[in-house]
């Protein structure tokens, strides 16, 4: 990511002086008391918030449209708009309490759930009405990874001893066989009612999933026994 990122202001300084993007190897030791004050953090991501310390970096790859991933200095004010309100200066109750996000991609949040002491990474999507979460990575270090997978990746190598880790997205593109079975479909898949399924499926294609290649493949067997049109790419 730092080679991504140097070689990105290099080629266009101009624009970069103007908005900087920079990656810092080591976190201040004042930010990270104040975030080991505040949470009991696994020791994995402790780690990273000490050593891999992304700053004023928005990152874009073919799996995310603009990835924050923050820092022990911008952790606090990542909470905003998920467990608490800046402006009334209230905890929003429907957040599970032991959720801290670490990233976010366009409004969905990647957390850790505290409660466990590991890094699973789990993810929803924003402006449903809920919190329908899931998991979305293993641990932090194949989350990690998944950032480091740019556009035309070709160009930029990883280290060879790092797990290859394929993706995919499934879109929904037809009602197909069982109009009321890809409604319930949608239906569970989106935690929303009747109607704002019947809703969806007048908007497609649809996103139904996007993530790790083994994690889909549930998911599309389950589309080809209800009998509904996708695509997977």
């Amino acid at each position: 990511m730092q080679a991504a990122v140097a070689a990105m202001c290099e080629q266009n300084p101009d624009f970069y002086a103007k908005y900087p993007m920079s990656l810092t190897t080591e976190a201040d030791n004042d930010d990270i008391r104040l975030v080991t004050e505040q949470w009991q953090l696994p020791d994995d991501y402790l780690y990273f918030l000490q050593h891999y310390v992304p700053d004023k970096v928005s990152w874009n790859t073919d799996q995310y449209i603009s990835l924050n991933l923050y820092g022990a200095r911008e952790l606090p004010q990542g909470q905003w708009g998920y467990n608490y309100n800046p402006v009334t200066q209230e905890d929003i109750l429907d957040w599970p309490s032991s959720y801290l996000v670490i990233a976010s991609d366009e409004g969905d949040p990647y957390c850790i759930d505290l409660s466990r002491g590991d890094t699973v990474i789990y993810t929803a999507e924003h402006g449903t009405g809920r919190w329908d979460f899931d998991i979305a990575y293993d641990d932090l270090a194949s989350f990690l990874q998944s950032a480091l997978l740019t556009s035309g990746m070709d160009e930029w190598e990883l280290d060879e001893d790092v797990q290859q880790v394929n993706y995919c997205q499934l879109m929904l593109t037809g009602e197909g066989q069982d109009k009321l079975k890809t409604i319930m479909f949608i239906k569970k898949t989106f935690s929303c009612d009747y109607a704002q399924a019947r809703a969806y499926l007048e908007q497609l294609p649809l996103l139904v999933y996007k993530g790790v290649e083994q994690r889909a493949a549930g998911i599309e067997a389950h589309l080809k026994s209800i009998g509904a049109d996708y695509k997977r790419s």
